[in-house]
């Protein structure tokens, strides 16, 4: 059998196994512990992994330079479902899907070469989305935790398998443009907003929108900064566990911001 088979079977593997293993520690710790897991990188810091573990240095470094264009669109994604969904879920979800669709297209098409543009873009972009999204009016919950079942941590991590897999396939077939974009891939949030709303309903998944932007845009953009400046200087598990790390300071930083903030306006989401 093809070796790329095997890399293609194992990522799907380890990432099933990570988003799931992120998913039991961040329900069983609860409270800070919880969402500071739960705000952690997951996905596409194995989809970029196993991009350069199979392809070289050269191209996960490229895959890192496309991504915080790619990941600030998750940023429109969520404002856009917090937007359209105050009717319907389903409508919501299908419209911002699409939305993220057009505009990773548009990038796909047009993307910037410079490094620094695509962070100017992509910082734009997250900051765009993260005012219109706190000018929207959404109704307040309140706390309402939501204790997820084996079956939809299972859901969870079939998903985050799947967009390695895809982002692995893409970037060996379409270039590390495309890697970087299919790393971005919101799967999880998908899968997470699709059983928020069965558990907690539809207000609850509007309400968390915005701190599941901030958390993974933010904590993913930092992760790609970091790796990119580290993974041609060094053994690539010597890059991934330093830009982790630097990550880890990140999650802290947003999870602490973003309880301050909560206060500030009242609101408390716990999952």
């Amino acid at each position: 059998m093809n070796p790329f088979i095997y890399d293609i079977i194992a990522c799907f593997v380890l990432g099933g196994i990570w988003v799931l293993l992120s998913s039991l520690a961040a329900q069983h710790f609860g409270g800070k512990i919880g969402g500071f897991i739960a705000g952690l990188p997951s996905t596409a810091v194995l989809a970029i992994f196993f991009i350069t573990y199979t392809e070289g240095a050269r191209h996960g470094f490229d895959v890192a330079s496309v991504f915080p264009l790619a990941i600030s669109v998750n940023a429109v994604f969520l404002a856009a479902f917090a937007a359209f969904s105050s009717k319907s879920f389903s409508t919501g979800l299908m419209i911002s899907l699409g939305i993220w669709v057009l505009i990773e297209s548009v990038c796909m098409y047009f993307h910037p070469v410079r490094f620094g543009v695509i962070v100017t873009l992509g910082i734009l972009l997250f900051l765009v989305s993260f005012f219109y999204i706190s000018r929207l009016h959404i109704p307040d919950p309140g706390i309402r935790p939501v204790r997820h079942g084996m079956f939809d941590m299972f859901i969870r991590a079939v998903s985050g398998g799947s967009i390695i897999v895809l982002a692995m396939l893409g970037s060996r077939l379409g270039g590390p443009v495309l890697g970087g974009i299919l790393s971005a891939f919101p799967g999880t949030v998908v899968a997470t907003l699709i059983i928020s709303d069965a558990y907690g309903g539809r207000d609850l998944t509007r309400v968390m929108a915005r701190p599941m932007m901030v958390s993974g845009v933010i904590n993913c953009m930092v992760f790609a900064f970091a790796y990119r400046h580290t993974v041609m200087h060094m053994h690539v598990i010597t890059a991934l566990t330093i830009s982790y790390a630097i990550t880890l300071v990140s999650a802290a930083c947003t999870y602490y911001w973003l309880n301050i903030y909560h206060r500030e306006h009242g609101h408390a989401i716990h999952t």
